[in-house]
């Protein structure tokens, strides 16, 4: 049966629209944030369809969460960022642009929270975000992978 909606992340999963996809396996894609909060701002999207996570297989969620772990393990023991933010959004209410299930890996220096919330009040309107973000987000997607390239994530 086809599906009746239009999902850009499902558009992403299935090859059909651009992303800065950092890592994909059979059960989840990874991919830039369009809007990041911080330089490194993933994505972790599990391939299946659902706007909540309690929607979701529950080892779906599991894995969805260990992948985040391990992503954030990633940033931190290669001093890309002392610390991260892992956040789901879960509901339009809780600011859910996107009604896709959708893990926020946000790596966090010190001394950001200032920028982090100027952008996130700004960036979906802020037109400075546009210039060179192609550019920018593939710069950051071979970051990623080369912080990939030597762990069991690299794929």
């Amino acid at each position: 049966m086809a599906a009746t909606h239009t999902c850009i992340f499902c558009e992403i999963i299935a090859n059909r629209s651009p992303a800065a996809v950092v890592y994909r396996d059979a059960h989840c894609v990874a991919i830039l944030d369009a809007f990041p909060l911080t330089r490194g701002h993933l994505l972790l999207i599990p391939h299946q369809h659902q706007q909540h996570i309690e929607d979701l297989p529950p080892e779906t969620v599991a894995y969805l969460f260990q992948l985040g772990a391990r992503f954030s393990a990633v940033l931190r023991q290669n001093g890309e960022s002392e610390a991260t933010a892992v956040v789901l959004n879960n509901g339009k209410a809780a600011n859910q642009h996107v009604p896709h299930v959708h893990l926020h890996v946000i790596p966090r220096r010190s001394g950001d929270t200032a920028l982090v919330v100027w952008r996130y009040m700004t960036r979906f309107v802020n037109p400075w975000s546009y210039i060179g973000r192609n550019a920018r987000l593939a710069r950051q997607a071979l970051t990623w992978k080369t912080l990939l390239k030597d762990t069991a994530l690299a794929g």
